[in-house]
């Protein structure tokens, strides 16, 4: 039995914007969330390990060519990342190619797809079924995971449009592990505060310096700093004097949090700044857009004192030339 898994990362699942019914100009991160790191590696390079390790033959990553491709740290035969315009005839073709090489089964899942579950018990519940495809599903519905037989699933369809999903009639095979389809901000703050409290198998990276506290290498924490656990600092991030990191809050790769600022059960993402003495509560950050998860708002600062891209080092005199300790922000949800 040979079996091989494609995942699919379209310009569609940019479904922040979608989800909080707002414009392309205020979307938080372009393309699928799946592709953003989370912890330090990104939700379709864990699902690319965890297909290796269910001794899956080849893995084929296909993604739009306007989505920036997740970085993978796998490296050789076993696993591709293809750029292509039109993502329908890139996993036709995916498929047409695994059925000559012999992969006889095959799955496909979206970028955006986080999910724990025995995929070798998946594929004989599969065969069982006679059927050329299988969808998965949990307590909240059909998922957007699927188990082919690679020379009968001509259909790409299935896999890429909304309606032929609704009116798939094909057996279902139901995960009772963790799962979460990782679509808007509120999606990618549960799952960071799910792995802090252990609720699934996904664990930080890094070191833990003291418990519940994880630092990547790299990363540069002042004496003055105040980390209170659960936290993650990733690889090569800043943290300034007189900051506080605390309630689940994760600072990715690249992150520059400056002086006084307070970051709270908030995400952070790669390459972003932080200002001075802000106070950022219940939002994921990337580059100059904050979404606040508690409101469903995003905003989109146009001041890169306030917060902006990192740039490659943080110069020092930008602490000195934002606002004041008397204008200090809150971004933060009110219930």
């Amino acid at each position: 039995m040979v079996i091989g898994a494609i995942i699919i990362a379209t310009v569609e699942e940019s479904a922040i914007s979608t989800a909080l019914g707002i414009g392309e100009q205020h979307v938080v991160v372009k393309g699928p969330l799946g592709c953003v790191e989370i912890m330090g590696r990104s939700v379709v390079e864990r699902m690319v390990d965890r297909f290796l390790e269910a001794d899956v033959e080849r893995v084929s990553v296909i993604t739009h060519a306007r989505v920036a491709p997740p970085s993978l740290r796998q490296s050789g035969d076993r696993v591709t990342v293809d750029d292509v315009d039109d993502i329908g005839c890139g996993l036709s073709r995916t498929l047409k190619d695994y059925s000559e090489r012999g992969i006889e089964f095959v799955f496909v899942a979206h970028a955006n797809l986080y999910a724990e579950c025995d995929l070798i018990d998946w594929i004989w519940f599969h065969r069982g079924t006679h059927r050329a495809i299988t969808r998965a599903c949990d307590r909240n519905g059909g998922l957007d995971f699927w188990v082919a037989d690679c020379a009968r699933s001509q259909r790409v369809e299935i896999f890429l449009l909304p309606e032929e999903k609704k009116r798939f009639d094909g057996p279902s095979y139901f995960i009772s592990g963790y799962v979460n389809q990782v679509t808007t901000p509120w999606d990618f703050r549960r799952l960071v505060t799910d792995v802090f409290r252990r609720r699934c198998e996904m664990r930080p990276p890094g070191k833990e310096i003291r418990p519940g506290v994880w630092v990547e290498a790299g990363a540069q924490i002042h004496r003055r700093a105040r980390i209170v656990a659960p936290a993650y600092i990733g690889r090569g991030a800043q943290v300034r004097e007189d900051t506080l990191i605390t309630r689940c809050s994760n600072l990715e790769s690249s992150c520059y949090i400056d002086y006084g600022t307070v970051i709270e059960d908030s995400s952070i993402l790669t390459n972003s700044y932080i200002g001075i003495w802000l106070d950022v509560t219940h939002a994921v950050v990337s580059g100059n857009k904050l979404a606040n998860v508690g409101r469903n708002v995003v905003l989109n600062i146009s001041d890169s004192n306030v917060i902006r891209e990192n740039m490659a080092i943080a110069k020092e005199s930008t602490r000195h030339s934002a606002v004041p300790a008397s204008g200090r922000l809150l971004f933060a949800s009110w219930d």
